[in-house]
C-alpha cells in the first residue's frame, strides 16, 4: 500500500496540469478576430489570465469534525493563509492563524515523516478528538489538504507554562508560588484524567512526556494539557531523543520499551521541580540535582526559584517531597497520579 502522501502528490500534480491546460485554453479563447472599416481582418488579443490569479485547491478530507465545523474552518483558507510560527513540537510545527472572520486559532502541521500510516493517524485523532474536559485542550478540527495533515486547537493568549517560566521578564511577570501551585494541580488533574481512560483495546492511556510547553495557561491561570495524542502518533525513540532530562530512567536506558503510567509520573515529577526551581530540565539534570541535595542534607532554600520573591514555606517543601516520590528509580515505588493530585490539594 502506497503512503498517503504519494497518492495526494500524484493527484495534486494532475490537478496542476489541468489548471495550466485550462489557462492556455482561456488565453487562446481571448484572441478574437474582427473586421475593420476597410474590410481587413485584425486579431484582437485581450489580457491573458495570470497563473498567479488561479487558485489551486488540493484534495481535502476531513479527519475529525462535522460539516458545520468544516464550514466554519475552511481547510483551503487555513492551509494557505499566512501563519505565525509558535514553535516546533515532536508532533509537528505549531502556528498561530488569524482567520478572515477575525477568529484566532492554533494549528499544527503534522510532521511529514509521521504520515506513513494514514489510517492509524486518523484513528487516533478521532479517538482523542472525542475526549472533552476542562483539563484538556480540545481538538477542534482536523483535515488532510493535499498530502499534509493539520490539527486545529483553541488559541490561548498566555501561551504555555514554558513561556511564562522561562520567557523574558520584560514580556512576562514572574509567577508567584500560589499561581505555580495552582498550575501544578491543574496539570496533575489532567494527567490523572488521561490515566483514568482506556484505549479501544482496553489498555490504560498514557501521556508519554509531561512538559511545560504542553501545559497551556488560560487568563485566570487555570491550565490544560495539550499534545496528549503524541505518544500514539510518534515513535517512542523520537520522543525520548527530543526530551532530554524529562523521561524516566527505564526509558532512557532502554530497560522499558514502552511508555507506562509510572513513566508519566516520573515525567510529572520533573515538571514539579521545573515549577519550583525555575530551571529548564534540558539544561539542568533536576532529578540528580534534588538527589544530591537530599544526600547532603542541604537546606532547600536555594532550591526554589528566587523570582518567586518569597521565602521557602511549608507548601513548597511538601511539593518538593511530592516531586521526590515521583522520581523514584523503581517505577513500582512511584505514586499514582490520583495520589499526587490528593497530596497537592492538601499541601
Amino acid at each position: 500500500m502506497k503512503p498517503v502522501g504519494l497518492a495526494f502528490i500524484y493527484t495534486a500534480l494532475t490537478l496542476a496540469l489541468l489548471v495550466v491546460f485550462t489557462v492556455l485554453i482561456c488565453i487562446r479563447a481571448n484572441k478574437k478576430k474582427a473586421k475593420s472599416s476597410d474590410g481587413k481582418v485584425t486579431t484582437i488579443t485581450t489580457t491573458p489570465i495570470s497563473l498567479l490569479e488561479v487558485k489551486v485547491t488540493l484534495p481535502i478530507k476531513v479527519i475529525f469534525g462535522d460539516i458545520k465545523v468544516a464550514e466554519k474552518f475552511d481547510p483551503p483558507e487555513i492551509a494557505q493563509i499566512p501563519k505565525t510560527r509558535l514553535g516546533e513540537g515532536t508532533l509537528g510545527t505549531l502556528f498561530k492563524v488569524v482567520l478572515q472572520c477575525g477568529s484566532i486559532i492554533t494549528i499544527r502541521k503534522i510532521r511529514e515523516g509521521l504520515i506513513m500510516n494514514a489510517s492509524g493517524l486518523e484513528l487516533w485523532i478521532n479517538f482523542f478528538g472525542g475526549m472533552k474536559d476542562d483539563w484538556l485542550l480540545p481538538i477542534l478540527f482536523s483535515f488532510w489538504y493535499g498530502g499534509e495533515a493539520f490539527i486545529l486547537y483553541e488559541y490561548l493568549i498566555l501561551g504555555s507554562l514554558e513561556e511564562l517560566l522561562h520567557g523574558s521578564e520584560v514580556q512576562f511577570t514572574p509567577l508567584n508560588w500560589e499561581i505555580r501551585k495552582k498550575i501544578a494541580l491543574y496539570a496533575a488533574q489532567a494527567v490523572a484524567l488521561i490515566h483514568s481512560r482506556v484505549t479501544k483495546n482496553g489498555e490504560p492511556l498514557i501521556c508519554g512526556v509531561i512538559k511545560a510547553s504542553n501545559i497551556l495557561i488560560r487568563v485566570d491561570f487555570s491550565a490544560c494539557l495539550s499534545s496528549y495524542e503524541t505518544p500514539y502518533l510518534v515513535p517512542l525513540e523520537m520522543i525520548v531523543k527530543r526530551n532530554p532530562g524529562r523521561v524516566a530512567p527505564e526509558l532512557k536506558y532502554h530497560y522499558q520499551k514502552t511508555f507506562t503510567q509510572k513513566s508519566d509520573v516520573y515525567s510529572f515529577g520533573i515538571l514539579l521541580l521545573e515549577l519550583i526551581t525555575g530551571q529548564r530540565p534540558s539544561m539542568t539534570n533536576l532529578s540528580a540535582y534534588l538527589r544530591e541535595k537530599k544526600i547532603k542534607g542541604a537546606a532547600l532554600d536555594n532550591l526554589c526559584d528566587s523570582k518567586m520573591g518569597s521565602e521557602v514555606n511549608e507548601s513548597m517543601v511538601e511539593m518538593i517531597e511530592i516531586a521526590w516520590s515521583c522520581l523514584s528509580c523503581k517505577p513500582r515505588d512511584r505514586p499514582s497520579m490520583d495520589d499526587v493530585v490528593h497530596r497537592i490539594q492538601v499541601s
